[in-house]
């Protein structure tokens, strides 16, 4: 069975139930790589790490900034109508502005996003008809202000062949410590009660091959919204705008790492050349990320669309 999930991170109140951000004090139950360390805020990679937090929906992901005031980060996590509520985060420690509603809106450490736009051939994991077929989960912000000082562009890799299977990849984000399943009693649950969490996302049902039943989960995830970092292996590239990372339990991304950058090292630099996209559920085995540096010509085609727009 394999149950596919975004990893972009929605801060709920409790398990099953999300509240409006304006009706509580930013309470957060969950947002940093599963077995990561703490990323120090003149770390290279931290200069070049961005968290992503839009207002209208609660939701916390990760960006990759570029020149220009440029942004990349994945498709789900923008909204390209309306970005008006959407706050790049230049800390490593977004949690402290979470805190408090204005906190986002007012620090010196965030900015505002202008415009957005999503790759045109995006597609959600749902539509998909192939096995290896890719979601193309790619999207550019732009943001007004300057660059905050000791952030800088990240370098993206020229060259894809560069990257080879079985090599370690250092990867970073905002997203949970933990993230657990936590099958539900159909049996047990009314047909309507079920179909109303399923339709707003709190469950989500699967069928299972092997049992010959469909089996339905909860997750429940837990950790600050802080900068994290660990290294995991790259496993595969199904396609040529893909790559799949190998993980277990204790490493690797999850949900509010969602656009958040791999980088390899060659001598003292590291290179950006894959972002977060999705993950089965409960983030236990692999993950699945946009190979960026196929979407370089892409990424300086609308890069300069997105500069030339006023707003």
């Amino acid at each position: 069975m394999k149950l596919a999930g975004i990893l972009a991170f929605t801060i709920m109140i409790s398990a099953v139930a999300c509240t409006p951000v304006k009706d509580r004090a930013l309470k957060t139950e969950g947002d940093a790589i599963i077995g990561g360390s703490l990323v120090k805020k003149d770390a290279r990679i931290a200069k070049s790490t961005v968290g992503i937090y839009d207002v209208n929906v609660g939701a916390v992901c990760t960006g990759i900034l570029l020149e220009n005031n440029l942004v990349v980060t994945a498709a789900h996590c923008v909204q390209p109508d309306d970005v008006s509520e959407t706050f790049i985060v230049f800390s490593t420690d977004m949690e402290s502005l979470l805190t408090d509603y204005d906190k986002i809106r007012k620090s010196p450490l965030t900015r505002r996003a202008s415009v957005g736009i999503i790759n045109e051939k995006y597609k959600h994991v749902s539509e998909l008809r192939e096995p290896n077929e890719p979601t193309h989960d790619i999207a550019l912000l732009k943001f007004n202000g300057t660059v905050p000082k000791g952030y800088t562009a990240a370098q993206i890799l020229s060259d894809a062949a560069l990257l080879k299977e079985g090599a370690s990849t250092l990867i970073a984000g905002y997203g949970v410590e933990t993230d657990n399943l936590v099958e539900v009693d159909t049996k047990q649950t009314p047909a309507d009660e079920l179909e109303a969490l399923v339709n707003d996302g709190v469950v989500i049902c699967d069928f299972d091959m092997e049992l010959k039943e469909t089996r339905c989960f909860t997750e429940e995830m837990d950790g600050p919204a802080i900068l994290k970092s660990t290294s995991i292996q790259i496993g595969s590239f199904p396609n040529a705008y893909e790559a799949i990372l190998l993980h277990d339990k204790e490493h690797g991304p999850c949900s509010g790492d969602s656009g958040g950058p791999a980088f390899v090292q060659f001598g003292k630099d590291y290179f950006v050349w894959g972002l977060t996209s999705r993950s089965e559920l409960g983030c236990a085995t692999s993950t699945v990320y946009t190979n960026i540096v196929s979407y370089r010509a892409w990424i300086k085609k609308e890069g300069a669309a997105l500069l030339k727009k006023k707003k």
